[in-house]
């Protein structure tokens, strides 16, 4: 009888043996998952179309868009644990290359993620002169308004209407970067800015949870509302940010303090996002 309970015991092992159960922890999966990162470009709610003077701004003033182009730094994807994965350290989108237009993201773990944030633009720690070779000249800062600097944020570019009888049109520069004067630049005749003026400011938009699974994919969409640069998204807080062209001396508004500073506060509010999982499942 006991001859008999060891054979069976020895065919039990034998059996959990090789459907790979064991008292030991499974090891961990090296296998991951991956996600594409759009940017889904709009004004209030209606895809974008260039050079169309069709938009109106909270202050009133119909406009066009015809440029845009800007950088993000530090992009990540938050888990419901708490844990942080890094997408892209430093990522350049301009509306007239296809190729900058989309983040292809591997080795994404396996994980409910939960939100997404970003810098807009590059912090002055980041934005030294010639830090990022792959970032086009044309989004090189003037050395007048910061030598030690590198990058615009963005450029949003168009026209705007100046008389709403005529229909005249000007051009607008909505440019956004930093500002560190040393006192040679003629437009700020004497003007020394002790530190780096930093007009870059973070986002952080949630969505509903997605889950990615071992091998599976993820399509995350940031959604960017132009019009909301112009808004004043806090009406009641004593402070006007609402930005209106007509009411600018000059276009050129690089080293506007109040300028930058009002893209700045109304910049947040142009974001939202959405991640949708596949070969996993949402929850």
């Amino acid at each position: 009888m006991s001859s008999i309970r060891l054979l069976l015991t020895g065919f039990c092992l034998a059996v959990l043996a090789a459907l790979g159960c064991s008292n030991d922890p499974a090891a961990p999966s090296t296998t991951t998952g991956s996600a594409d990162v759009f940017f889904s470009l709009n004004v209030d709610g209606a895809p974008l179309q260039l050079n169309s003077m069709i938009y109106t701004n909270a202050a009133g003033t119909k406009y066009s868009i015809k440029t845009l182009r800007f950088i993000i730094s530090d992009l990540k994807l938050h888990t419901d644990t708490g844990t942080t994965v890094n997408l892209k350290n430093v990522h350049y989108f301009d509306i007239g290359d296809a190729s900058t237009q989309v983040i292809h993201v591997t080795s994404l773990p396996h994980a409910n993620f939960v939100s997404v944030s970003y810098t807009f633009g590059l912090t002055t720690a980041k934005n030294s002169r010639n830090a990022y070779p792959a970032i086009p000249a044309i989004m090189v800062w003037p050395t007048g308004l910061g030598p030690d600097l590198g990058y615009h944020y963005m450029q949003l570019e168009g026209n705007y209407e100046t008389d709403a009888v005529t229909h005249a049109t000007a051009g607008y520069t909505t440019h956004t970067g930093p500002r560190h004067l040393d006192g040679t630049n003629p437009d700020y005749p004497g003007v020394t800015d002790p530190t780096a003026y930093d007009f870059s400011f973070p986002v952080s938009a949630s969505f509903t949870p997605a889950h990615i699974h071992e091998g599976g994919q993820g399509e995350l969409d940031i959604t960017f509302n132009l019009n909301d640069w112009y808004l004043d998204h806090l009406p009641g807080d004593g402070k006007d940010t609402q930005y209106d062209f007509k009411a600018l001396s000059n276009q050129m508004i690089m080293g506007d303090l109040d300028a930058q500073g009002k893209l700045q506060t109304n910049g947040p509010g142009c974001f939202s996002a959405t991640l949708v999982a596949h070969g996993g499942h949402d929850h």
